[in-house]
């Protein structure tokens, strides 16, 4: 277990409205998905479950697309999205990659169990 100060849900799209269209486009018509949009959101809204299990988790949670990532987050994380990046003593570090994302299946207790065995609260 490792000592966290953050999360970071690094999706594998951008946050922007073309952004957004694109993603939408390559999911419904390309069948290329982001694993992590899968666990955080339903077709169009972010689900409730994420929401409130992201309240009441001890740490703080932030998700990110990546146009919205800061420069040593976007260098680490270069080609390796989605992924999970832990904060810890002010280095990032890749905790989930996006296997171990796919195998959740969109299922929010799943991501959460899984988190809670490799942070240490």
């Amino acid at each position: 277990m490792i000592s966290v100060q953050k999360i970071y849900c690094i999706y594998n799209a951008e946050g922007s409205v073309k952004g957004e269209f694109k993603y939408l486009y390559k999911k419904y018509f390309k069948d290329i998905k982001c694993s992590m949009c899968d666990i955080t959101h339903n077709t169009f809204t972010q689900k409730k479950k994420w929401k409130n299990k992201c309240l009441t988790f001890p740490l703080d949670i932030e998700c990110m697309h990546l146009d919205e990532l800061p420069r040593d987050i976007k260098i680490l994380v270069n080609d390796k999205t989605p992924c999970v990046v832990a904060q810890t003593n002010s280095t990032n570090k890749i905790i989930i990659k996006d296997e171990e994302l796919i195998h959740m299946e969109g299922d929010v207790d799943s991501f959460f169990s899984h988190l809670g065995k490799i942070v240490k609260i």
